[in-house]
Order: C-alpha cells, then structure tokens, then sequence
C-alpha cells in the first residue's frame, strides 16, 4: 500500500517548485460495506480509495482540486495554466505555520474486520437474522491521511470508523429509524439502535392512526432529528456561511444570546469516540474542542486563517482550505432523563426522524422537513395516536426554534447517516410552542 505522507511530500515537492504555496493532503481509505433490504441482504462490497487534494497559490491566486491520486500528475499540469488564468482573489491569506500533530485511533478488532472482509458480521448486525422487515446500512473503514504543506506541516491522520443505520417496518406505512457512528466495532451501538428502531415501529402500530391537525405545538424531536437540525445551526457559525450570505448567525457578536440557556453545541475535533477525530485541520493549524453556542449565548464563528482575516480574527482549527467545515459535533446534555421525555412533553407531538430539509431564506433561517418515520401525538405526558411521517411537514425558524429549547435529556446518542453527515453526539430535545414551529400536512 502507499504511504500517505510520503506521496504527500513527493506531490508538495514538485509544486512547491512552481507555486509561492502549496499543500497536498493524500487519503487513503479501505472500507468494507454491506446494505439490507426488506429483512435480506442486497449489497456486499469492499473497496480502496487512493485520494488526493491539492492546494496551490500564486501572486494571491488560489486553485483547489481534488482527483484520485493516480490522476493527480494531470492536475498538477493543468493547475500550471489555470492559475495564471484566475484573479487575485479576495479571501487569500497566507498558509500559517503548523501547530497541528498528528494522531491515531484504530480499534483492532475493527482493522481486523476490514481486513478479514466480515460480511457476516455486517449483516447480522443489521438484524437480517430478525425476521423483521428490516433495511439499513452499516460499514467499517480505516482512514489513512497525511498533510504536507510548503509551511513545514508533515501530518498524519489514521482513524477507523464504525457507522450505519437500521430501518424496521411494520407495515407498508409504519417505519422506525436509529444511527449510529464510532470509532470502535462497538455491536452494541448497532444493537440499540436496532431496539429503537423497532420500537418505533412497534409503538405506532399499537396506536390509533389518527391525522394531526394543522398549527404550533410543542414538539419532542429525538437524537435523529435533532442532531440533524441543529447541524444547520452549526454549518450557520462557519464563517464561510456568513460570506456567502447563508448564515442566519450573521451579525451576532459574540455575547449575543442567540438561543435558550438549555442549548450548548461544540464543535468537537478532538473527540475520539467520533470518526470525524482529528488534531490537525487542512492548513496545518492544531484542531479544537469550541463552544460556538454556550447556554445559549453566541462564542464565535468557526474559522479558518481566510475567513479570520476577512472577518477579523483567527483560526480556530476548523480549515478548510477555502473556507473552514466540521469535523464532529456535541450537544450537551440536559438535566431531563429519557424515560421522563413524554411526561416534560406533556402534550405535543413526537418527531422520531426526518429528511428533505429545505430552506426558504437561509439568512432566517426559515425552513420546512418532513418527517421520514413514525411521528406520534402525545397527551397527558403519553404516545395516544401515531400518524406515518411523511404525511406530515414541520416548517419554522431556525433562529427562533433554539431560542424555544426548553429542555435536553442526559442520554446521548453518536448519530450520522445521509441526512447527518457531521457525526454527532445528540440527546433528545424539547422545543415549547414559543420556539415558532408549526406542523401542516404534507
């Protein structure tokens, strides 16, 4: 297999003899993959990916492309026309010095499994052995990344993951959906989230099918929905957002206070339960844990050295080479129990996942998202009536809904699939009517 760092420094070498700044950053990744539908295994593939990202700079022009590393040679050639082509461009700052190091998380039993190509593992732990009409995904991989820049920086990055999803029906209509993200084979992760996606499914089935009528409530969304929602929330503190006018965070200062005192969301680089664990960021700069919301009141944006010098301030280990990105997400966790969530509920509705979030103005934060599973109708602190979710449309503010978090449970669960991409540890999440949402049929 190739070496990351040293195919890293070989590319850096050859640009850096024709750009002012370069930095290259080669990933190599294996992964293992099995996918399950409706109760039987569908797909089994094991692949490698050999990537490289290159960065170069020259008399304030700035080009970035991304290509498989066999290709990389045309790249770097073609990156010697286009630049003379572009125009200075306004976000360019110099690379900084390195102040990243490099690190390591491999599960063992996990690289094994890579290795070994365990299928059967994979499969059982989408519960196909249930009997149940189950669908899902899981996979295991070993991230191998290293980071050479023409600023000194020489670092490496290897991290396994664990990660998937499992979706349990019912009936046709009648769907329960859990994920999970790790660093480790943890089964227990796949298990729980097997448990709770039939759960799901068999709590709707034991209840009246009843339609929801129209108007604000207040509304329970678990793990699912809330670590996909509040993802938004964190994409509004990158400072690329706020550049590009998609940030309904724009204008707050820091010591605003942007959301209730129940709400602190950190961005979290440095966790090493997520496979999003790193300490060094693409421009070399040492990854740290920050909290852009805390009790509610608005820290900072999330930069890199571009957008630090655009906007004023510095990095804060969240490059990017353009603009800067998430490695992994935290919600911390409130005083609420999971077994008390419909009982602080009340009454209100219960919103177990969701998809198809689209923004009306971005700059709002103004939103809809339909649930994609069962949604329940909660009364006197119980589930009395399930309605499929996709029959249902969720639509408010974002900026209000965070201001309208009235309470988050101690239990927290690792989530990311499709529709989260920044893996995320996320309680349940309680949202009162004055957080400006409404649900309307679909």
């Amino acid at each position: 297999m190739r070496d990351p760092l040293g195919e890293a420094e070989r590319l850096l070498e050859r640009l850096s003899k024709k750009f002012d700044e370069a930095a290259v950053k080669v990933s190599i990744v294996d992964s293992v993959m099995v996918k399950a539908s409706r109760g039987s295994v569908s797909v089994v593939q094991s692949w490698r990916d050999e990537d490289a990202d290159v960065y170069i700079a020259k008399g304030g022009r700035i080009y970035v492309a991304s290509t498989q590393l066999p290709s990389v040679e045309r790249v770097i050639k073609a990156a010697e026309t286009i630049v003379e082509r572009l125009q200075p461009s306004k976000l360019y700052a110099p690379l900084p010095e390195p102040s990243g190091e490099s690190c390591m998380k491999v599960d063992p039993q996990l690289e094994k499994s890579v290795e070994e190509r365990d299928y059967a593992k994979l499969a059982a732990l989408l519960g196909v052995d249930s009997g149940l009409d189950v669908s899902g995904m899981t996979m295991i991989y070993i991230v191998r990344e290293a980071l050479a820049t023409s600023k000194g920086a020489r670092l490496s990055r290897t991290v396994s993951g664990f990660e998937g999803y499992v979706r349990v029906f019912k009936e046709r209509e009648v769907s329960g959906q859990w994920s999970w993200a790790s660093t480790s084979l943890d089964e227990g992760l796949a298990k729980t989230a097997f448990e709770k996606a039939e759960g799901i499914a068999g709590e709707c089935v034991s209840l009246p099918r009843e339609p929801l009528g129209e108007g604000s409530y207040r509304l329970l969304f678990s793990p699912m929905t809330a670590s996909q929602l509040l993802e938004y929330v964190a994409s509004s503190a990158l400072a690329g957002s706020v550049i590009t006018g998609s940030s309904f965070l724009a204008g707050s200062k820091p010591g605003d206070a942007v959301a209730s005192e129940a709400l602190t969301i950190v961005s979290t680089p440095r966790d090493q339960d997520l496979p999003g664990y790193a300490t060094f960021d693409d421009e070399g700069v040492a990854a740290r844990d920050i909290a852009f919301i805390d009790g509610g009141v608005f820290k900072t944006l999330l930069h890199n050295t571009k957008t630090a010098k655009v906007l004023g301030g510095e990095s804060t280990g969240n490059g990017g080479w353009i603009f800067p990105r998430l490695f992994n997400l935290e919600v911390k966790p409130g005083d609420l129990s999971e077994d008390e969530v419909f009982e602080a509920l009340g009454s209100g509705v219960y919103i177990t996942n969701n998809w198809y979030t689209r923004f009306q103005n971005f700059l709002e934060g103004t939103f809809s998202t339909v649930p994609r599973d069962a949604a329940f109708t909660v009364k006197g602190g119980r589930p009395v009536a399930c309605v499929p979710g996709f029959k249902i449309r969720v639509e408010g503010s974002l900026k209000t809904m965070i201001k309208g978090v009235e309470a988050l449970t101690r239990e927290r669960y690792r989530i990311k699939w499709w529709e989260v991409e920044t893996p995320t540890k996320s309680p349940y999440m309680i949202v009162s009517e004055n957080g400006g949402l409404r649900v309307r049929r679909a």
